[in-house]
């Protein structure tokens, strides 16, 4: 999970090098997230690895499983803002109205991956504590439901050109389908908790 989040927080390192222009810290920050999602592939093939020489003696292996599932997921969904970002024009990137619609998008999906983060953490500790957490993702996933569509309309209403239109909609679209994969994981981590 920790690796998550370290991969989402590049997001908004490779948005203000977009917004600079500096295609270095762009493409640094697309290899940074490839490798995050490699490691992520290592831990989870050694999670399964121990789950199986545990085999039965330990009840909910399934829930746990489900939810590591689930956390994996994510980082499709973080590769595909990443690369989506690396195709938006500087323009787009600088102009104001998109710039903030992303931004705070962003942010609020950093904010809800930490939440949810928190709440992997919280399951080892307090299960009770673990299920908040995970409410509390699911605030932040409304939120950016909200944002998204208002960033929508205001692209559809402002776009210059088709290639703009599509470009930024595509990007404040993945940064939406990622919220969703994170509230998946945060109702996943809501399961194991409530077994363990």
């Amino acid at each position: 999970m920790r690796r998550v989040l370290d991969a989402t927080r590049v997001l908004l390192e490779e948005f203000n090098g977009l917004q600079k222009g500096d295609r270095t810290l762009v493409s640094s920050s697309l290899e940074r997230v490839k490798q995050a999602e490699g490691d992520v592939m290592t831990l989870r093939s050694a999670l399964i690895r121990e789950l199986s020489q545990v085999g039965t003696l330990l009840v909910n292996r399934e829930d746990l499983l489900r939810a590591s599932f689930a956390v994996e997921a994510i980082f499709g969904h973080i590769n595909g803002v990443a690369f989506k970002l690396s195709q938006l024009p500087k323009s787009s990137a600088k102009n104001k109205k998109y710039k903030d619609a992303i931004t705070q998008l962003l942010g609020l999906l950093v904010d809800g991956i930490s939440k949810l983060n928190e709440s992997i953490r919280a399951l080892s500790i307090n299960s009770d504590q673990s299920i908040q957490m995970a409410a509390q993702v699911q605030q932040i996933e409304s939120a950016i439901d909200n944002d998204y569509r208002e960033a929508v309309v205001t692209v559809m209403k402002t776009a210059t050109n088709v290639k703009e239109l599509i470009t930024v909609k595509e990007v404040v679209e993945s940064i939406e389908d990622c919220a969703d994969a994170m509230l998946d994981a945060a109702d996943a981590a809501t399961i194991l908790a409530l077994g363990l």
